[in-house]
Order: C-alpha cells, then structure tokens, then sequence
C-alpha cells in the first residue's frame, strides 16, 4: 500500500528555507525552473523548498506523535537519544551507535549476516530510522535503508510562474549600549532576510508497506502486527501535521507565513506505487484522476486483478472517481480512515 498526496499552497512572506548568508544578507533558496511560454520554454529561476527542510519537519512530526501514540497504552516509544533532540543522525558513524549496534558492527559472522542483523536492530530501537532511513557509512560495515518517506522540492506552480517574488526585507538588531574593555560597541546591527511569496506545488509519498519491514539484504517483518499498526499511525499523524500542525520550514518564529491549502489530492494505491500528478499543472486533480481510473485498467488486463487506486480531492469542482473533501482536516480523517482500514483487513 502507497499514500502520496499532491498540494498546491497559497504561501505569503515566508523564510523556509536559506542556504546561506551573504554578508549581513540571508539568501532564500532558488531553483532552476523550465516553463513553456506557449511558443517554446523559458528557463526561470524560482524561489524553493527542499525536499531536505520538508522531511527534517515530518521526522520532527514524527517524534512527537511517536510521544503520543505510544504514551497512549503505556508504552515507550522507540526513539534513541539523538531523535529525542532532533538531531536526525540516525547511526551515521560509530559515534553515533547504540549498544546493541555497535556489537554488531563487532561481532562475528558474514558481512551480509551483519548488515541484515543491523537493519533489523536499528528499526526496533528507532522509529526515525525506520520510516526516515539512514546511512551507517563506516567502511567495515556500511548499511543503508531508504527512507519509506519521498519528496521532492516545493516549487511555484506553472500557471502562478509570474506571481512570485523574492525580497530582502530590512532588519536591526539592538545590542544594549554600555561600554566594554573593548570600548563603545554599536547600538544596532542591521540584516536584511530574503522573503518570498508564491503559490507552492508539494508531491510527498509514504510507502505504507516498508514501515517496519527491512530491504537491504532480504524483506522480512522486523515488527509485529501491532507495532506496525502503531507505527503506521504515528507516520501518517507525522504527515498531517506538516500541513495541519506547526507545518514546517525555517524561521518560523519570527517568519511564519500566511499559508493556505488551496486544493489536494491523495491517492492510496495497491499493489503498486502510484503517485499524483505534478501540483505544478494546472489540471492536476482532473489528471491524477484519469491516470488512476487508467492504470486500474492497464494493470488489470495484465492480469493483476486485486488491484485499487483510492482517490480523495480537495477541490471547489466536482471530479467523478473520487471522494471529495472541503478541507485539509477532512482530507486527511478520509485518508487515515482508509488506510488503517485496508491495514486492519
């Protein structure tokens, strides 16, 4: 079972995302941008998200509802130190191992046994690692699960492409005015924070049935069902709350934006991965609809007959083929209902 979710975001005076400081001027990201300009295609550059910032704020999410799903009936939920503080390290090096993993990096047998016995041990003491992958990197040893989460970057959509803009806003610092062993020091220092505004498109994926299970050297249930359950609905609450909580992004505390979900679209696949039409386009509910309706048939005919492509829209218009939703909060009751449903069968 997959879950991917298409949005478009009507974002005002926002900082989510610098990439470095130029001076006294924090620069917002940019990314290069082809669009058709109806006669042939112009290369623009945009204000942008990275995939990074979003994912850093769903394993945050993560944490806190692990907190609550666990905390719940009483239990303690697998989360290592390093989670706890945000710092998403997850078992980068042997600085970073827990007991039991660094006396598998040590112990004996096979490479391929080692690897396997290390995936299986990180997902039962973390839950960031499990949904979120990681990377243990030492050379003797290297293991790699891939993240069970996929984003890509939140750019403008096509037909907003001239409704945006990036704009350095001025700034001071005061810094109190008595005099040191150094002398007067400045009363003010000033700094300029590049803010933007556009109408956003964001495309993230959750691969429901990876949670729990490992992938590197074999695939095999690390879990039991319950647990699963559990980790399953801590993910998706993590997924909600990027667009129903605190949301994500940097500078939020003094740079929170004015941000609206204009429209969406959820697709719940089995057995295969099926993912939205880019929010990009225009059209892209319409579209991911007929896609889904299509591919049902395409896979059918092959001979895949247990196969669904579940549908719900956020959307002022009406689409035939899907369960259509008037806000975010009922988009996602619809999704997590569905979901644990197909999970509990």
């Amino acid at each position: 079972m997959y879950l991917s979710i298409a949005l478009r975001l009507h974002v005002n005076v926002e900082a989510f995302n610098a990439v470095e400081t130029v001076g006294n001027v924090t620069k917002h990201r940019r990314a290069p941008l082809i669009v058709s300009t109806g006669g042939g295609y112009e290369l623009v550059f945009v204000p942008a998200v990275s995939g990074e910032a979003i994912a850093n704020a769903f394993q945050r999410n993560l944490v806190k509802v692990a907190k609550l799903v666990y905390g719940a009936e009483g239990l303690k939920p697998p989360l290592t130190p390093w989670d706890e503080r945000y710092e998403f390290v997850k078992f980068m090096d042997g600085n970073h191992l827990t007991q039991a993993l660094a006396s598998i990096v040590k112990g004996s047998g096979s490479i391929v046994e080692r690897k396997h016995k290390f995936e299986v041990q990180a997902i039962k003491e973390s839950i960031v690692a499990d949904v979120a992958g990681f990377l243990y990197a030492e050379e003797e040893l290297p293991v790699k699960r891939t993240s069970r989460v996929f984003t890509g970057y939140m750019l403008p959509v096509y037909d907003a492409i001239k409704a945006m803009a990036i704009e350095a806003q001025f700034h001071a610092r005061h810094v109190p005015s008595e005099t040191g062993a150094g002398g007067q020091r400045a009363a003010q220092m000033i700094y300029y924070v590049e803010v933007a505004s556009a109408i956003y498109g964001l495309t993230i994926g959750l691969d429901i049935d990876g949670i729990g299970r490992t992938s590197l050297v074999k695939v095999e249930d690390v879990v039991d069902p319950k647990e699963r359950f559990r980790r399953v609905k801590a993910s998706l609450m993590a997924l909600a709350g990027l667009f129903i909580g605190e949301g994500f992004g940097a500078k939020l505390s003094r740079f929170t934006p004015v941000k609206t979900v204009e429209s969406a679209v959820a697709t719940i696949s089995h057995p295969i991965t099926f993912t939205p039409s880019p929010p990009q386009k225009p059209d892209y509910i319409e579209d991911t609809v007929a896609r889904a309706r299509e591919t049902t048939e395409v896979l059918k005919r092959l001979g895949v007959k247990d196969v669904s492509i579940d549908v719900v829209a956020l959307t002022a218009k009406e689409v035939r083929g899907a369960t259509k939703v008037s806000t975010i909060e009922e988009l996602f009751k619809v999704v997590i209902d569905k979901v644990l449903a197909r999970l509990s069968s």
